[in-house]
């Protein structure tokens, strides 16, 4: 049911105006999902003068972790620490290949059933060929984990069954009481051009009344909001004015790494997580825009299916994404979780198909925390998404208007239930509650949204206004602000039309 305001419908509505048609079908993610050779780029079309696409060295996919260092035994024991009940988990782990590999990060989960949730990390040093060693770690048991038995999980690289070690002792989980709320704001700043200052009083404003994050969306079909030497996107090619960088390319205002270094550090000394998004594999547009303007078009055509989504089939497209990816968490050093997008993409696509990319990007970013939103996740294939993806839940059906499409959607999609009752975490981006895509910054529109929020929205609500509630608070909420309708650059006026919204979402999750 779609809300009516009671003024012109500026301040919310869909992210998205309709859902792209197309793309080649898609065969081989699943290769890409189980090799090391989704880490790397083919060679140059032979004949061909044009670079090749984003690849390691020979040498490097020899040490690839991913592909050679694996769990032997998990071995873990209940304990206590000062913040509660915890879990201590031994892994031994050995170098399978001739070659020295160099540090990598496994990840734990609890399992019970088809039920995984998260624990966390441990580092695994460099090993010497054919070395075996034990790693130790302990991490708090999930409050979200329900009472019970649980095993231990282990993983290397990129998540599946096959691959990851099942340990055969348990633990068992006390009951506890659940953890303050992860909540934040999501600026939309590929398609609205944030001043610094303004990103920077965002920051405060979390800080000043409990949030947590600030999630960052850097890009989208219209533009690449930030510096970017993949993409050939960089101050040394801009143009300069009133501290603004604009791209000679695409025309569009992009962040500096400078800039950004400044926002990460404004956010860590004031208690404030930055998550950086790049959107992949669909919305690639724009980063398609400046990839021709560096490598030209029949470079990019070997990596995109349609005008504006990777072919996930082709393997430099995962090197290009992870590529990406890691050079965000650069240009954030503060932040430990970063955003692998995921909306959107592959009407063609099967559902082990996307969620092999999801893990393989997942597998990529190796020590980072990540999140992505739900919309690449299919009811057929929860149970094989990594359990240490944090699903950022908007949308059940991607609020189309065709009838038709819209039952498709929830007959095949994962709905907030299936991803909960799998452990999964899920962090609330009810696009009907907590969407804004504000035109005309009317108040009467901000003053129902929050009366309405603080009335009717909480943690549990997930399927837009139905009334569907999950059976627990999800762990964290956020209120995102599209920019397609602002007026560009934003000014303070959107903060204070904003804020009042803000604020009753983070004191409404705290109840």
């Amino acid at each position: 049911m779609q809300r009516t305001l009671p003024t012109t419908p500026g301040a919310r509505g869909r992210r998205h105006s309709g859902r792209r048609q197309g793309g080649r079908i898609i065969a081989a993610v699943l290769a890409i999902a189980t090799s090391a050779a989704a880490l790397i780029g083919l060679d140059a079309v032979p004949g061909s003068a044009e670079p090749a696409p984003p690849t390691r060295s020979a040498s490097a996919v020899a040490r690839s972790p991913r592909a050679s260092v694996t769990v032997s035994t998990v071995t873990p024991t209940g304990t206590t620490t000062s913040t509660g009940p915890a879990v201590r988990t031994t892994l031994a782990v050995r170098n399978a290949t001739s070659v020295r590999t160099p540090a990598v990060h496994a990840w734990l989960s609890l399992a019970a059933g088809s039920r995984r949730y998260t624990l966390g990390q441990v580092t695994v040093p460099s090993l010497a060929a054919g070395a075996s060693t034990r790693v130790s770690a302990i991490h708090r048991t999930p409050r979200r984990a329900p009472v019970g038995r649980f095993s231990v999980l282990g993983c290397i690289g990129v998540y599946s069954a096959q691959d990851c070690r099942m340990s055969a002792a348990t633990i068992t989980t006390q009951r506890m009481t659940r953890d303050r709320p992860e909540t934040g704001v999501m600026l939309d700043v590929a398609r609205a051009s944030y001043p610094v200052a303004l990103i920077e009083e965002y920051i405060d404003l979390l800080a000043d009344h409990g949030g947590r994050f600030l999630h960052l969306h850097l890009t989208d079909d219209q533009n690449v909001g930030i510096e970017s030497d993949v993409l050939g996107q960089t101050v040394a090619n801009a143009d300069l004015h009133d501290g603004v960088y604009t791209s000679r390319v695409t025309g569009r205002p992009f962040l500096s790494v400078a800039q950004a270094h400044t926002i990460s550090a404004d956010a860590a000394e004031r208690g404030i997580t930055i998550v950086p998004e790049i959107d992949t594999p669909g919305h690639m547009a724009a980063a398609f825009a400046l990839l021709e303007a560096k490598h030209g078009t029949a470079w990019v055509d070997r990596i995109r299916s349609g005008p504006n989504e990777l072919d996930t089939s082709a393997p430099e497209s995962l090197a290009l994404a992870s590529e990406l990816t890691a050079e965000v968490t650069r240009t954030f050093p503060s932040s430990r979780t970063v955003h692998i997008g995921g909306d959107e993409w592959g009407g063609d696509v099967t559902a082990d198909e996307r969620v092999g990319w999801l893990n393989a990007m997942a597998a990529a970013v190796d020590d980072r925390a990540v999140w992505a939103w739900n919309d690449g996740i299919d009811r057929a294939a929860v149970t094989r998404l990594d359990p240490r993806i944090h699903v950022t839940y908007w949308s059940f059906d991607g609020d189309t208007e065709d009838p038709a499409e819209r039952v498709e959607r929830r007959q095949r999609r994962a709905s907030a239930r299936d991803l909960y009752a799998a452990g999964i975490d899920l962090l609330n981006y009810n696009s009907y509650y907590l969407y804004e895509v504000p035109s005309d910054l009317d108040p009467a529109d901000s003053t129902y949204t929050v009366a309405d929020l603080r009335r009717h929205w909480s943690l549990r609500t997930w399927d837009g206004d139905s009334g569907a509630l999950l059976p627990a608070p999800m762990s964290g909420a956020a209120v995102a602000i599209w920019g397609e309708d602002l007026d560009d650059p934003p000014s303070d006026r959107l903060l204070h039309w904003s804020a009042p919204h803000v604020v009753a979402m983070i004191e409404t999750a705290a109840r």
